[in-house]
C-alpha cells in the first residue's frame, strides 16, 4: 500500500529504478564526471517520491538497487578508439572495423 492509500502499487518504485538505471548507464558510460551530477538527480528522484508520500522509503531503495544493477549490466565503456559497423546493401554485407591510432 502507497503511503498516500491511494493503490497497492507501491514497490518498488519504478521512478526511482528508472532515473538509477539512467544514472548508472551514463557513469559506466561516460565516467564520473558525468555519472555524478546523474546519481545526485536520481538519489533526489527517489527522495521525492518518499517526500510526496508516493512510496516508502524501502521501495526506493530497491528501485535504486533494481536501477543501479540494470543500468551496469546493460552497458558499456565507450571506447572511441574502435569502431565495429554492420552495414548492407542489396547485394550482400557485412561488417566495417575502424581503428583510431
Amino acid at each position: 500500500m502507497r503511503p498516500d492509500g491511494t493503490d497497492r502499487r507501491s514497490f518498488p518504485s519504478t521512478h526511482a529504478a528508472t532515473s538509477f538505471a539512467a544514472a548508472a548507464s551514463l557513469q559506466n558510460r561516460y565516467g564520473w564526471k558525468i555519472g555524478l551530477p546523474a546519481q545526485l538527480v536520481a538519489a533526489f528522484v527517489g527522495v521525492a517520491r518518499v517526500k510526496a508520500r508516493k512510496h516508502h522509503w524501502g521501495d526506493a531503495a530497491a528501485g535504486m538497487v533494481i536501477g543501479e544493477a540494470s543500468g551496469f549490466l546493460m552497458t558499456s565503456r565507450r571506447d572511441n578508439g574502435v569502431r565495429i559497423v554492420p552495414w548492407a546493401e542489396t547485394a550482400g554485407g557485412g561488417i566495417a572495423l575502424d581503428l583510431r591510432f
